[in-house]
């Protein structure tokens, strides 16, 4: 593949950071106003990280829609000039809808913390680069959707993890009532996420005859997101000091490792294959 292309891949890549970096930005500004706009009430939703996860999948099942009109707009030798401005539009949206996913995933759950645009450049930074890297140069649509949501929604829930989850509450709050554990839900949906992977390998294997290249990159992403998960999960179950989560952190520690390590031997044998 000529250089070209990556120069284009990252110019593209560099104008959704921008545009995502610029939604954060501007919602740091508007956070305290009154009354509070629709979206900063969109980011301060009880339910923001699932509208996280929403507007985080939403590019690649868009691009997945949009596909058949880009392919005709680029083999319509007399639409050439609208290609540019047309990819850097879609660039822009995508974008949008990346700033809000990572404000929705990295922001705090009051007014009174402030909201800080650079957590939610580096969430949205995280979701370019792994949708970039892994999913930019694969050519079948539904492989393209399928890695897309997979890593957007592997992407959000480590940054979910690692940033905690909603501001912790003032010393006076703690005071006056007890503080509620968190849920284990985003860890356990962490840990089932490699099962659901081995299942949609199967089925993607199933329907889509996939060449050697492709089928190479996906068993080497499912083995990347596995490990991720593997940890990821455990770590958030280990941490909440149980029995009962030190033991399922056990367990999916284990089915994830092996998980991990079926799609790393499938890579390999199938790169060895290839030689």
């Amino acid at each position: 593949m000529s250089a070209s292309i990556y120069l284009q891949q990252f110019f593209h890549a560099l104008c959704e950071w921008m545009v995502s970096f610029g939604v954060a930005f501007w919602i740091a500004q508007i956070w305290t106003q009154t009354p509070v706009p629709f979206v900063v009430q969109l980011v301060r939703h009880p339910q923001r990280f699932w509208l996280a996860i929403a507007f985080g999948i939403a590019p690649p099942i868009l691009a997945m829609l949009l596909w058949p009109v880009l392919i005709g707009l680029y083999k319509n030798e007399g639409l050439a000039v609208a290609r540019i401005p047309i990819s850097y539009a879609l660039s822009v949206i995508y974008g949008v809808l990346v700033g809000v996913a990572a404000s929705c995933c990295a922001a705090p759950a009051t007014a009174e913390v402030p909201f800080r645009p650079a957590r939610a450049g580096g969430v949205s930074a995280a979701l370019i680069v792994a949708s970039f890297v892994f999913g930019s140069f694969l050519y079948q649509p539904l492989l393209h959707m399928g890695v897309g949501i997979v890593t957007a929604a592997a992407v959000l829930f480590g940054a979910r993890l690692c940033l905690g989850g909603p501001a912790a509450p003032t010393r006076e709050a703690a005071n006056a009532s007890p503080v509620p554990r968190r849920s284990p839900a985003v860890a356990l949906v962490v840990g089932f996420i490699p099962s659901a992977l081995i299942l949609g390998a199967i089925a993607v294997a199933s329907s889509t005859n996939l060449g050697k290249q492709e089928s190479d990159a996906l068993l080497w992403i499912c083995s990347v997101i596995s490990v991720f998960c593997c940890f990821g999960a455990s770590i958030a179950l280990f941490s909440r000091k149980t029995s009962g989560a030190i033991t399922g952190g056990i367990l999916l520690l284990l089915l994830n490792a092996f998980i991990a390590f079926f799609f790393g031997c499938c890579a390999s044998i199938n790169l060895s294959s290839m030689h």
